[in-house]
């Protein structure tokens, strides 16, 4: 009994100190997803422990719908928009499939950059589809430009959260 309680420990410890390795080398890993719970919310199983991730530098629709206040408009124009169109609610559901290996680097504070789609990554996709917001005072120099792109693409097109003017009402004053 204690035999097998000292292998799973050394298991554990084993795997935190290669987790640890590879954050500090920031190579991606490569992790098998179990759930994508929303646009916000996706869990991976890497050697039997699970890790929940969230895009990395953004701010999701869902996010902002969290943060707002209840019976608001930004919460009113963000159940607009997924009226109008239910298919973005489900889109990393419908872009990410369950059990299939995806590279990540998990990042701070719960965040991961999931590369989704080859280089792409969700946060990217995210915000080309106006699903969510570059966030403020984000400056990391390997994804920004490619974000601020993206996100610049979304509000010439009017996609997602600037069909409705979201960003004025629900996130303007978090960029000041």
């Amino acid at each position: 009994m204690l035999k097998l309680h000292m292998l799973k420990i050394t298991e554990i410890l084993l795997l935190l100190l290669l987790l640890n390795l590879n954050l500090d080398a920031k190579e991606p890993l490569l992790g098998i997803l179990t759930s994508v719970n929303s646009n916000e919310v996706q869990s991976f199983n890497i050697s039997k422990f699970n890790l929940t991730c969230r895009p990395y530098g953004v701010l999701t629709l869902e996010r902002l719908y969290a943060i707002s206040d209840d019976g608001s408009v930004c919460k009113e124009k963000i159940e607009s928009i997924y009226a109008k169109y239910p298919d973005l609610k489900y889109f990393a559901q419908r872009l990410l499939k369950r059990q299939q290996r995806y590279h990540f680097v998990p990042k701070e504070k719960g965040e991961c950059v999931l590369y989704a789609k080859g280089q792409m990554t969700l946060s990217e996709l995210l915000l080309a589809k106006g699903l969510a917001l570059v966030k403020p005072l984000f400056d990391d120099e390997e994804f920004r430009d490619d974000f601020n792109v993206a996100q610049r693409k979304a509000s010439l097109e009017k996609r997602g959260l600037w069909e409705k003017d979201i960003f004025e009402i629900c996130a303007a004053k978090l960029y000041e």
